[in-house]
């Protein structure tokens, strides 16, 4: 993540959300790049941005990106390649979930970190409540600064799938 982003994350007030879409490099891109599988590889992080918004409470705001309901997302999305991969060979297709396991780690780690900077957060008493909130925020954008950079890893195994016609 650069400096800029995350001095902004670190200046953010109790309860408010730094900006975090202006990491996100690769959504929308023009390119190939995957079309709905970068769709649905983004969709439970901004829908999670979306609920954070729309939370009455810093609490709110912080159970909205739940690490593990992430995670979730993220093994779905890695399936859903998998399972359009063309080589249906099992041993293929293990092969294929190691390669993508290693290009998306820094995700899963940063939602780790988020995960345990929401603790603090959300147990954090009132003369360590603006601190551990600017921490959560800072790993938040780090967090989505991880995601884009696991998706464009990503793209040249999205790139080599074969494109389906569309109906």
């Amino acid at each position: 993540m650069d400096d800029e982003r995350a001095r902004d994350a670190n200046r953010v007030e109790y309860g408010e959300l730094p900006e975090l879409t202006r990491a996100l490099r690769a959504l929308g891109s023009a390119r190939r790049s995957g079309g709905n599988l970068q769709s649905q590889f983004f969709l439970p992080l901004l829908d999670a941005r979306r609920k954070a918004q729309h939370a009455r409470s810093a609490a709110g705001r912080v159970h909205a990106f739940d690490a593990t309901d992430l995670n979730r997302a993220l093994e779905r999305a890695i399936e859903r390649i998998v399972s359009g991969w063309p080589d249906a060979r099992p041993s293929a297709r293990r092969a294929l979930r190691a390669e993508i396991g290693e290009r998306v780690n820094a995700y899963p780690r940063a939602l780790k970190a988020l995960s345990e900077c929401a603790a603090k957060a959300l147990e954090a008493d009132e003369s360590k409540r603006l601190e551990s909130w600017r921490e959560w925020t800072v790993q938040l954008a780090a967090t989505f600064d991880a995601a884009d950079r696991s998706w464009m890893s990503l793209r040249s195994v999205i790139d080599a799938m074969p494109v389906t016609p569309r109906r």
